[in-house]
């Protein structure tokens, strides 16, 4: 195979050869093997018009179909909006089916930076397809060197004097802070041995761009994570074990602390995040065990997912995360990793176009429905027909990548068909007809809603009476902003408010009423008390037994009750209607009652 490349090699040249031998070495440093090198130099040659597609495929089979699709990708349109840039990347992973023609196609574009020779115009373009597609990929592929790299090139080809203003500003405090790092590092270092905890701690700097996002909202002052030191270590408790020694030698800055372990983010990020004063400069430092680390790194809370403001995964990201850590696994060899990678890392997907061009991503098996509805509401509503690649075909079919799928609407339709819910393959499709019904069928949705609201709350053992009163509705409906009851019902019945938690909530307000009355007073002592006492229970044939009443349903004075006769911990008191208790032992269940006590009448003011 190398023979092979170094006759390839001597068809370029001088000018030329420097270049391919720097892409050669970029492959080198992603550890590609020879033969993804061997289509490198024949895509870099079909490029420079020195072999063409069917010698390729004559001399060299085996590196055809590469070639093909890497000459696919040059001709994706990467001009379109921001909003795009996600339909663009998952096209770009429908094409190519192998992870190693990503890697070779980032591999191209880094070579292409470091000899750039393009007008003003396809610089602009160059920046937007490395901001909307190549550095995600590299970021999502592990390659944060490469992605760094592609960024600030990026940054630069489209703003040069912005870039070089924040380079020379960050350059002049990354040079006297740089060593700060190396000897914070040290001191965390330190910590851990006194503690006699092991972990591995290091430092690092933030790149022009990443600096360049920060400062459309604040100023470099105000940037604290410019540099930053991590302490990746084995278990939670040293975390905070290591936090509370750090910040015993260094001082922390006030409300720069985040506990991100005890409170996680909204999508499970977890972290201990502190910034502190250290030789007079503000340092971050976060700290975190290795599965919180790995979380962060391949899970929703990924460095990349933060930082493009996306709040979930989908199948797409998902797999990525999945080949970032086959990559990073240094007990499998490239080749191994290439086999296994060797398929389509986007099966489940399928890409289809309107007759305009305009790309829509689906699920497999997905139908003209869930197209019409992925185009607007309208659309899907008032379907009834669909056409796919100019053939008339039933909205059931199954529609596969490429289809050209228009969509035949009629403004007299009544809407969609309920049978339409159990075709259909994407949730924004179901949610959209779930909408259509909603508005369209409200009194059954009332009636549904009421029920299962009221089974809701028979389900955690309490009265509909009790709990669904005209001043707790009432706090229910404020809280959600609505004006009527009947629109939490509909609600409730299509599925857009579950009805557990406002359950929770009615329960909830009801047992803090009850516990605020304090109207009752024993006969025999006279206290005064505004919570059940275990002195007002008696258990049948059980004396001098602790008891204790049950956190789930918090039983009051004139409920109905039942004990439970507990291992070590006495007889705890449930409410008799309690769902809990129909999973007990009926063996180790005892009747209880009340004490009778005497309500001290309240006397008339005059």
């Amino acid at each position: 195979m190398k023979n092979k490349i170094n006759e390839l090699l001597k068809q370029f040249d001088e000018t030329n050869l420097a270049q391919i031998e720097d892409f050669l070495h970029i492959l080198d440093n992603m550890q590609l093997n020879d033969e993804i090198k061997l289509d490198g130099v024949l895509y870099q040659l079909f490029k420079d018009g020195k072999i063409s597609l069917e010698n390729i495929k004559q001399d060299f089979e085996s590196s055809f179909e590469c070639i093909q699709v890497l000459n696919k990708l040059d001709s994706i349109n990467y001009s379109q909006q921001a909003n795009e840039a996600e339909n663009l990347r998952k096209m770009f992973f429908a094409i190519t089916k192998d992870v190693r023609i990503i890697m070779l196609k980032i591999a191209t574009i880094v070579n292409n930076i470091h000899f750039l020779n393009t007008t003003e115009e396809e610089k602009k373009i160059l920046a937007k397809s490395i901001f909307s597609l190549y550095a995600p990929l590299a970021a999502r592929l592990g390659l944060s060197k490469i992605k760094t790299e592609l960024e600030d090139t990026a940054f630069y080809l489209d703003n040069p004097s912005e870039y070089l203003r924040i380079k020379k500003e960050v350059d002049n405090r990354f040079s006297s802070r740089l060593p700060i790092v190396d000897n914070l590092c040290a001191l965390v270092n330190d910590c851990l041995k006194d503690l006699n905890i092991t972990g591995r701690v290091y430092g690092r700097k933030k790149h022009v761009y990443s600096i360049y996002r920060k400062l459309q909202d604040r100023t470099l002052d105000n940037i604290y994570d410019l540099i930053a030191v991590r302490a990746v270590l084995s278990t939670t408790q040293d975390c905070y074990a290591l936090l509370g020694r750090i910040h015993s030698k260094v001082e922390p800055l006030q409300k720069r602390f985040k506990d991100y372990i005890a409170i996680p983010k909204s999508n499970g990020y977890q972290s201990l995040h502190t910034t502190v004063i250290f030789e007079g400069v503000p340092v971050e430092i976060q700290i975190r065990t290795e599965e919180m680390h790995k979380f962060a790194e391949y899970g929703v809370a990924a460095h990349w997912l933060y930082k493009e403001k996306k709040s979930k995964l989908d199948t797409l990201d998902s797999r990525l995360a999945w080949l970032r850590q086959m990559m990073e696994n240094e007990d499998i060899s490239i080749d191994e990793l290439a086999s296994s990678l060797s398929q389509d890392i986007y099966e489940g997907e399928i890409f289809v176009q309107t007759p305009k061009g305009k790309v829509i991503y689906l699920p497999r098996d997905a139908t003209p429905i869930d197209f019409a509805y992925a185009i607007h509401s309208e659309v899907g509503n008032k379907c009834v027909g669909a056409k796919v690649n100019n053939k008339m075909v039933p909205t059931t079919t199954s529609l596969h990548n490429g289809d050209v799928v228009e969509i035949i609407t009629n403004p007299n339709s009544k809407g969609p068909s309920r049978d339409w819910l159990k075709i259909i393959k994407t949730s924004e499709a179901k949610n959209k007809i779930n909408t259509f019904f909603k508005k369209n069928m409200k009194e059954d949705n009332i009636k549904l809603g009421k029920t299962i609201l009221e089974n809701a709350i028979k389900e955690k053992g309490f009265s509909v009476s009790k709990l669904m009163t005209k001043k707790s509705m009432a706090d229910i409906l404020e809280y959600y902003n609505f004006t009527e009851e009947n629109e939490l019902f509909a609600n409730i019945g299509t599925n857009s408010i579950p009805a557990k938690p406002i359950a929770t909530k009615l329960a909830t307000a009801y047992q803090k009423q009850i516990k605020n009355k304090t109207i009752i007073t024993t006969q025999a002592t006279g206290e005064r008390i505004a919570t059940p006492t275990e002195k007002q229970v008696v258990v049948k044939d059980l004396n001098n037994t602790l008891i204790k009443f049950a956190g789930c349903c918090h039983p009051m004075y004139g409920d109905d009750i039942i004990g439970f006769v507990s291992t070590g911990r006495g007889v705890i008191i449930h409410r008799a209607i309690c769902p809990n208790t129909t999973c007990f032992d009926a063996d180790r269940l005892q009747e209880a009652y009340w004490k009778p006590i005497e309500i001290k009448p309240t006397k008339n003011k005059k």
